[in-house]
């Protein structure tokens, strides 16, 4: 070595993950920088599913959650209906088999279990068209402590509406009852000509009742 002349420092290029000082290494940094990302996006989705869960188990399981809980203890019950409607009302049975109750009549109420699929036939001995349509009804009755957030009213599915249909005509639908039940649900004809009949517009006690 000369005297009087400083030893040169090793020259390194100006790239990515290098400076002129010396080799320093940033892959660590940038794999610990990828790593908070997967971390953060995990416990996102964990929070997402927790709060489904959460939502899923208040007021939308088969025995009502936390809104609407069973009253008996029993739903998730098939069961096949028959009514029969004419002029002059609606009547519970099947018209092939000649097992009619015409004494119904007005008073005709359906019970069956809440949360359960329903295979509904409608027929028409009527001189007229006749359909058939659940009303809504108010859970209080049942519920009278009804937690906040929870609906008021409950509502037989679009799927068990029937239009109306001709004189000597069936209909069969398939749908699953409401979960809140020990309620009566209203029925009537939804046939604009039905309005004005007592026992075909809902205004004489005709109802579904969900045990």
């Amino acid at each position: 070595m000369t005297h009087g002349t400083a030893a040169k420092r090793p020259f390194y290029p100006t790239i990515v993950g290098y400076r002129r000082a010396g080799p320093i290494r940033i892959l660590p940094r940038m794999w610990l920088h990828r790593s908070s990302i997967l971390v953060l996006a995990s416990v996102a989705l964990l929070h997402c599913s927790s709060s489904s869960a959460g939502s899923s188990n208040s007021g939308s399981s088969s025995d009502g959650g936390d809104c609407y809980p069973d009253n008996d203890g029993i739903n998730n019950v098939p069961t096949p209906i028959d009514l029969v409607v004419d002029d002059t009302g609606f009547y519970a049975g099947s018209p092939d088999s000649g097992a009619v109750d015409y004494d119904a009549g007005m008073k005709t109420v359906i019970t069956t279990q809440n949360s359960s699929t329903i295979t509904f036939t409608l027929s028409n001995k009527g001189t007229k068209d006749h359909g058939f349509e659940v009303s809504c009804t108010s859970v209080k009755p049942a519920y009278p402590n009804l937690p906040a957030g929870c609906s008021m009213t409950a509502c037989f599915p679009s799927d068990s509406t029937i239009a109306p249909i001709g004189p000597g005509m069936s209909k069969t639908v398939t749908f699953v009852t409401p979960v809140p039940d020990n309620l009566l649900y209203p029925f009537k004809s939804n046939a604009p000509g039905d309005a004005n009949t007592p026992a075909l517009n809902g205004s004489d006690g005709t109802a579904w009742s969900l045990m």
